[in-house]
């Protein structure tokens, strides 16, 4: 049998690990995973040293408030590989941790697999020094990244995006609309991320958002998707009272079956884009957290389908423009203005072709296999 260690940080990383896993054992069923990830991993059959919840820190203070919990884990996962010695290493964005892990891997001749690049391109690109020390196979899902690796010397393989495979809703529209009672009135969806840190400061702006879209075009329903993660208790003192209906599973139904969102930035812009659905990209942290961001990211969006496109076709509120009255405007624009709904939903379409093709989870897996001949 042979051993992989894989390791995934947050909600991302974990659908992407568990396609990825699944696709592994297609082509051998006979492996043993160990590591670190969430509920769609363990399905698969990660034994997990540790689940994504106690791992997925959002921000520079969070960070180094769990400083003691990374070492721990850290050094729980160098005995692991010591004791259980893996035929292949598999680290899934997340770099912050995963480049700290990487020179424990590299040292005991283990080949490591770098799935899902982090974002070098946009901020930190001195960490391309380590990727190409300690890397063997760069996995890589947008074609520029492609590029931008080859300018620093390292070769990375370009797969396509594995949400082209995933993004699909469970039910036909007019069932989920019925369902939910929204088949007369305009629906809005609200998916506020998968950290509890996201939800607590972006949640509160998104549920007042939609008051004021009430009182200027009357009656919508809105529906919060919630994380498979998250308790959904976490979610109910920001929703009490609003009319907004919280679902379980069904993101993807939200996604595409809206007539608007309100998307924190992060891949869920990306998924939402795929659906096709105009969009109103939120993005809230902590103010230092923002300020050191501002002075390191070098690229002029932040939200994904926006870098894809190659423009900010649909709009970003950042901090302090995240506002109640700023993400109601966009929303109730959507709703009311016929050609700028066609017109995004057209540049959507065209940013999705930029994403490669569907299988892309098939020929990472591939890479993964070959790699532990």
């Amino acid at each position: 049998m042979k051993r992989i260690l894989i390791i995934a940080g947050e909600a991302s990383g974990d659908l992407h690990g568990s396609t990825l896993m699944h696709q592994m054992k297609l082509i051998e069923p006979d492996l043993s995973f160990r590591g670190i990830g969430g509920s769609l991993m363990i399905k698969e059959g990660l034994d997990a040293l540790r689940h994504i919840r106690e791992m997925n820190f959002m921000g520079f203070a969070e960070v180094i408030r769990h400083l003691p919990l990374i070492r721990r884990t850290l050094h729980s996962l160098e005995s692991l590989i010591d004791t259980w010695k893996p035929h292949l290493a598999i680290l899934i964005d997340y770099p912050g941790f995963n480049l700290k892990l990487a020179p424990i891997i590299k040292k005991r001749g283990i080949p490591l697999m770098y799935y899902i690049s982090p974002q070098l391109w946009a901020w930190h690109s001195s960490r391309v020094n380590l990727i190409r020390r300690y890397v063997d196979r760069m996995v890589v899902l947008f074609e520029f990244e492609k590029e931008f690796y080859r300018t620093k010397g390292v070769e990375a393989d370009f797969v396509g995006h594995p949400l082209l495979d995933i993004v699909h809703p469970s039910e036909n529209r007019a069932v989920f609309l019925k369902k939910i009672d929204s088949d007369t009135i305009p629906l809005i969806g609200l998916l506020p991320g998968s950290r509890l840190q996201e939800i607590n400061r972006i949640l509160p702006v998104m549920t007042e958002s939609i008051a004021i879209v009430r009182e200027k075009i009357g009656p919508v329903k809105a529906v919060l998707g919630c994380a498979p993660d998250i308790d959904e208790s976490r979610y109910i003192p920001f929703i009490k009272g609003t009319g907004i209906l919280p679902l379980v599973g069904k993101t993807y139904d939200i996604m595409a079956y809206s007539d608007a969102l309100m998307v924190t930035s992060g891949t869920a812009t990306l998924e939402a884009g795929i659906s096709g659905t105009p969009m109103v990209i939120v993005y809230r942290t902590s103010p230092l957290t923002f300020q050191i961001g501002k002075m390191l990211v070098k690229i002029p969006n932040i939200g994904l389908i926006n870098i894809v496109a190659g423009s900010r076709i649909v709009p970003e509120l950042c901090q302090d423009e995240a506002t109640p009255e700023k993400i109601s405007e966009h929303i109730v624009n959507y709703l009311t203005d016929r050609v700028l709904r066609d017109s995004v939903k057209q540049m959507l379409n065209a940013a999705k072709n930029n994403l490669g093709f569907p299988g892309a989870a098939q020929r990472a897996a591939s890479i993964a296999m070959e790699m532990t001949l």
